[in-house]
């Protein structure tokens, strides 16, 4: 059995677990946003990105209000991504070896 001190503290480090994995991703989503010539951080491009916790430890990020130019640019860009990625399977088929490499690549960075 747990005291109540023991259990504040577990329940801080899963806050705080939580908040580390989240601020992780939102930077790499920035740094990606960058490449892309979007500028997080100003108001015209992407106001706010920000990594985020529930107490229950469960990591998310926040995206804020988007304008409609950066949303369209983003999923302008996820619809290419995904024209490649469908285009590379449709070139090598399913079952070849380069697929199945390009496959889990995308699978593994999609559960990240």
């Amino acid at each position: 059995m747990t005291t109540d001190i023991e259990a504040a503290a577990q329940q801080a480090d899963a806050f705080l677990a939580g908040k580390r994995k989240a601020d992780d991703v939102a930077f790499m989503l920035g740094r990606v946003l960058a490449e892309m010539g979007v500028r997080v951080g100003d108001r015209d491009s992407w106001p706010q990105l920000t990594g985020r916790a529930a107490l229950s430890g469960e990591p998310y990020v926040y995206l804020g209000t988007v304008p409609m130019t950066t949303a369209r640019k983003l999923t302008d860009a996820l619809i290419y991504a995904e024209s490649v990625k469908r285009s590379l399977r449709d070139q090598y088929g399913s079952g070849h070896d380069a697929w199945r490499g390009v496959r889990n690549h995308f699978d593994q960075e999609g559960s990240s």
